[in-house]
């Protein structure tokens, strides 16, 4: 599995039709261990290229995903939103937006990983203007959001203070 999964990743920065099929026939392989599945995520997730956010958002809607495992949540959207700066930092924010509205519809569920996927935005003040104004437009969405948990509220109001 090692030796497989090291030249998928070097595959997977490639947008070719192989990179498609080896995904695929990967998941296909290993889709009975979980551990396997989470690494699989995490290194789509890192694709740094501009439809990497859509991948992210097919990849949740897949049975494999769910909101409730929180290795999955890790694995997929932590590793976008830590892990693949060029793309959770994109011009027009939609990284940011995608990762505040995952934090709302994972708060009522687990607000400790919710608030753990938060902290992506500890640095948003050392951002270039337009993307800081817009970290922060992210930010300040999620902590005006009546009835966050005092996780997710603690994280929100630490990093804007």
């Amino acid at each position: 599995m090692t030796d497989r999964f090291a030249a998928l990743a070097v595959l997977a920065q490639h947008d070719t039709p192989a990179r498609a099929e080896a995904l695929d026939a990967f998941h296909a392989r290993f889709e009975s261990d979980p551990l396997v599945i989470d690494k699989w995520l995490s290194l789509q997730a890192q694709i740094p290229e501009a439809a990497t956010l859509d991948r992210v958002r097919a990849l949740m809607e897949m049975p494999s995903f769910s909101l409730s495992n929180p290795n999955r949540v890790r694995a997929l959207v932590g590793a976008f939103a830590t892990a693949n700066p060029t793309q959770f930092h994109r011009p027009d924010g939609a990284g940011y937006g995608f990762l505040a509205d995952v934090v709302l519809t994972l708060d009522s569920r687990n607000p400790q990983v919710a608030s753990r996927l938060l902290s992506a935005f500890k640095t948003w003040r050392q951002l270039e203007p337009v993307r800081s104004a817009l970290a922060e437009q992210a930010l300040r969405r999620v902590a005006g959001t009546p009835g966050l948990s005092a996780d997710v509220a603690d994280i929100a109001l630490r990093a804007l203070g």
